[in-house]
């Protein structure tokens, strides 16, 4: 993982031949996510134990599928901008049919929708007698999953698009699923602006436990949103109140959303909004956490490939349209997701595709052992003189030389 010379030649990866790397595999590939939610849509109609099924295939079959596969090559064949576009359009409306399906298995039901579905050969009524607590429970915390894998990727692909502003009112109505309007201001204005410095709470510290993240930068972006917009209605001279203040504005999406939920499901749909959105959000906190975890910039400098954490596998990077692409995202923030490209000076690599880290960081000791070395890499080849300095200062540095007293008794 040694950073490259930027005189040497580039050791990103050329495309590998073959259908994995054509233009129809790619259609394929860039689709997944919606044939993701698709299939969790039927399952949510067939109610009972296949509500879990969401999550299942998430945590088992896609971490298993996504290593398999291996990474994708730079600069494949990719399919034209106007389907990839779509992709994102579409997830909206196939969160909301889902979102209908869910509470619809999960309630009382209502005929308006028992009625589509029995026209497409399911049984409404059976769906809901095979659902318990448990049965139920699996189907929200399936749906949070889909708000946070499908959902929150395509609004943080949207929300990059303020000068379009329905793309940015689509953005803000998946983050609305969980609770989360407030992201696409502190992400776009304060994150990409802050990132690795101590000032940005959405930088996961060195040995910071990934719930405690989950925490802290969960309260440190709503706090950090409010002030971005309180400060830019100040900057033009305009009133700070609900009709001016785009943050406030997103508190009243959320609340359509709750009130969705209620009116399927009665006042406990309060109590279920609240689960899919906090699942949702951990989701995002956990892609945070993986994204820039353990690395550090100081406040005024360049934001570099360096700051970032990559990975290229080829399920995940499709699943999740490019996310993992982050250092190039974090250079070229308004490039759509199909621009971005495999870091050519140099980004710190995962071992593993981002779906699959997430997990290994919940295992304290397992994570230990995979992200230690990686930040000892870092710190040695990718760390500018003052970075190594700054680490050195708060006795976080694990470069070797000149290591703290605190690290060489550790």
């Amino acid at each position: 993982m040694t950073r490259p010379d930027q005189n040497q030649p580039s050791q990103v990866a050329a495309a590998k031949p073959g259908f994995l790397a054509s233009r129809p595999a790619n259609y394929v590939r860039y689709s997944i996510m919606n044939l993701f939610i698709l299939a969790g849509i039927v399952t949510m109609a067939l109610g009972g134990w296949w509500m879990w099924l969401g999550l299942l295939i998430t945590i088992v079959l896609i971490n298993m599928v996504d290593e398999i596969m291996g990474d994708a090559g730079a600069k494949e064949a990719m399919p034209a901008t106007w389907y990839l576009d779509l992709m994102l359009w579409l997830t909206l409306p196939l969160l909301l049919i889902l979102t209908l399906v869910c509470l619809n298995s999960i309630g009382e039901g209502k005929e308006w929708i028992d009625v589509p579905l029995r026209a497409l050969g399911f049984d409404p009524e059976t769906a809901r007698g095979r659902n318990g607590l448990l049965q139920g429970t699996g189907g929200l915390i399936s749906l949070g999953m889909f708000y946070g894998l499908g959902g929150v990727v395509v609004a943080h692909n949207l929300t990059h698009r303020p000068s379009n502003s329905l793309d940015y009112v689509i953005g803000r109505w998946l983050l609305a699923l969980t609770w989360d309007t407030g992201f696409a201001i502190e992400h776009v204005y304060g994150h990409h602006r802050n990132v690795g410095t101590e000032k940005d709470p959405a930088t996961a510290r060195r040995g910071e436990y990934i719930f405690f993240f989950v925490v802290r930068s969960t309260i440190g972006q709503f706090n950090s949103g409010r002030k971005i917009e309180a400060a830019r209605l100040k900057r033009r001279n305009l009133p700070n109140n609900l009709l001016t203040n785009m943050f406030w504005r997103g508190q009243l999406m959320t609340l359509v959303v709750i009130a969705l939920f209620v009116y399927m499901t009665g006042p406990i749909g309060i109590l279920y909004s609240a689960v899919a959105a906090a699942m949702g959000k951990l989701y995002l906190e956990m892609v945070n956490y993986v994204e820039h975890y353990g690395l550090v910039r100081l406040p005024g400098t360049r934001v570099e490939d360096r700051h970032s954490w990559d990975s290229h596998r080829r399920l995940s990077t499709g699943l999740t349209y490019n996310l993992p692409l982050h250092s190039h995202h974090h250079q070229f923030a308004t490039k759509p997701f199909w621009e971005l490209q495999q870091s050519e000076r140099g980004a710190p690599m995962w071992p593993l595709g981002y779906v699959s880290i997430i997990f290994v960081a919940f295992v304290p000791a397992i994570w230990r052992k995979v992200s230690e070395p990686m930040l000892t890499d870092w710190d040695r080849n990718f760390a500018s003189e003052a970075e190594k300095e700054y680490l050195k200062s708060i006795g976080q540095y694990r470069g070797g030389k000149g290591m703290s007293g605190q690290q060489k008794g550790a």
